[in-house]
């Protein structure tokens, strides 16, 4: 009894484990994007394993003292393993067929079930080699159970913090002013060169008539977590590490060993020592754990769900249930429209995270106190949260690209009534740009895909990300044609921090 349920807890994890596979292996790049506590996650992520373990022990115990148990491990030889398989599609190195996945199942039961009528002595063989795996499951468990106590023990690093020049009412600040907007994915391809016709973007083309645009931008990664410290510290980042006491290592290309960030040797650093105020409002980093000792007011969060359907600030009770009522809808419904299910689910929480990061960036930007401020927002990247259609935020999946487009836009367009309401906007330099583009291999297979997603991106990946500059003062449109690398923004940087002429 002890070893079938231990096996049951095995099968019960290998079911799972696309719901909490981000947290194995220390759970670094979730700790790394998350303000808050795992614990509760963990806990519903080991509640789940047991509950189900629980579950299927109990159908065995039903069952096991009845005609029908030769039968049940029958069904359980025939349906299982496409079952898995279904389960943990998204591991694979290559996107399943349509409909491939349910002609294998087929075939597997047709096999098993010929197997078990013509050749009784290989049916029990599979019976005896499922048995076996059935205990490694029950290794892969408790391994698995292991690593998620283990990561209860972390605690997250500061959200948010403010200086002192924020605590009471003064004048405005009587300094030059650099705003640095990255707009998370955001393509030149799609918001200037192959703009859908029914797009309307007034704020980028506002700012391009009194910015220079650069049509050629090179990019320096893919991911934002190690995109925007390269950009920070003019030196690209190819590889980076997180510990368990939030100590961020990061290693530069050509550069050996590993270099710990701690923001002294970023721009924020740099702007500090010729007499900035710098802030910070970003989503995805953990800029205010990150670089505390050069960046003087900040504030960053990110809701996104980890795997599984269960977020920070829900409930135990809740992130216990939803991954076992999705399960539930996979089987009752279908894949598809419980893959909606999560994608919806991911719609609301990244609604709450914009909404939380554009309150922060506005009130900041109000404030006319900081002289650096760096704003990194979650849009346009998908998961999309506002329809052009109505004109508003939606709270379920169907939105596309263009949708976030018009929604960054409208960000932008309430970044630039503030700055040019302000006393120092003709000392005002704006960097507006995107990490890096519309990465369209990355989404093309998943739910949020549209097929006005589709049309768009022609079904090719432009690698170039948006980059505006407006420098100060700055009244006629600038072009700048040349292959140019995002790297350089760095430089562009440093050199308004010195109050030196930057080249257009």
């Amino acid at each position: 009894m002890l070893k079938r349920f231990c096996q049951c807890i095995g099968l019960s994890s290998l079911i799972l484990v696309m719901n909490y596979g981000d947290l194995l292996g220390g759970g670094g790049d979730v700790r790394l994007h998350v303000p808050w506590s795992l614990a509760m996650i963990c806990v519903a992520q080991i509640l789940d394993i047991a509950l189900l373990g629980l579950a299927i022990f109990a159908v065995f115990a039903l069952v096991e003292r009845t005609r029908f148990y030769p039968w049940m491990l029958l069904l359980i030889a025939m349906t299982v393993p496409p079952y898995l398989v279904e389960r943990m599609r998204d591991l694979f190195p290559f996107e399943m067929a349509s409909g491939l996945l349910p002609l294998l199942a087929v075939l597997w039961a047709a096999v098993i079930l010929l197997i078990f009528l013509q050749r009784p002595s290989w049916y029990r063989g599979i019976l005896k080699l499922g048995d076996a795996v059935g205990v490694f499951l029950a290794i892969f468990a408790f391994c698995s159970i292991a690593q998620l106590a283990w990561i209860m023990r972390w605690k997250p690093g500061t959200q948010q913090y403010a200086a002192t020049w924020t605590k009471s009412a003064q004048s405005p600040r009587q300094h030059p002013l650099l705003v640095w907007v990255v707009f998370d994915e955001l393509s030149y391809d799609q918001v200037f060169e192959h703009r859908a016709h029914d797009l309307q973007l007034p704020a980028f083309d506002s700012l391009r008539s009194q910015s220079t645009v650069f049509t050629d931008v090179q990019p320096i990664g893919r991911r934002t977590v190690m995109v925007i410290p390269s950009l920070f510290t003019g030196h690209i980042v190819d590889d980076y590490r997180y510990s368990l006491h939030n100590r961020f290592s990061v290693h530069y290309t050509n550069v050996p060993g590993w270099h710990l960030l701690d923001g002294s040797q970023t721009v924020f650093a740099d702007a500090q020592k010729s007499g900035w105020r710098t802030a910070a409002v970003g989503w995805y980093n953990p800029y205010c754990s990150l670089y505390t000792r050069a960046i003087d007011n900040c504030y960053w969060t990110n809701r996104d769900t980890i795997d599984g359907p269960m977020a920070q600030g829900h409930s135990l009770l809740r992130n216990t249930l939803s991954p076992l009522q999705q399960m539930a809808r996979e089987v009752i419904s279908s894949t598809k429209n419980a893959d909606r299910d999560i994608c919806s689910y991911d719609v609301r929480q990244r609604y709450q995270t914009h909404i939380d990061l554009q309150s922060h960036a506005m009130e900041l930007l109000q404030t006319d106190q900081a002289d650096f401020i760096f704003l990194h927002l979650s849009i346009p990247h998908s998961p999309n949260i506002w329809s052009r259609l109505n004109d508003n935020y939606t709270q379920t999946c169907g939105s596309s690209y263009l949708d976030n487009l018009a929604l960054a836009d409208r960000s932008l367009g309430r970044i630039l009534g503030i700055l040019k309401s302000s006393p120092r906007w003709n000392d005002t330099t704006l960097i507006v740009q995107g990490d890096h583009s519309w990465r369209i291999d990355l989404w093309n297979w998943m739910p949020a895909w549209t097929a006005e997603d589709e049309v768009a991106s022609r079904q090719v990946y432009d690698p170039r990300p948006a980059l505006l500059i407006h420098q100060a003062g700055q009244t006629q449109p600038q072009l700048h044609a040349t292959a140019w690398s995002l790297l350089q923004v760095h430089d562009v940087v440093e050199a308004v921090l010195a109050g030196k002429l930057v080249s257009r």
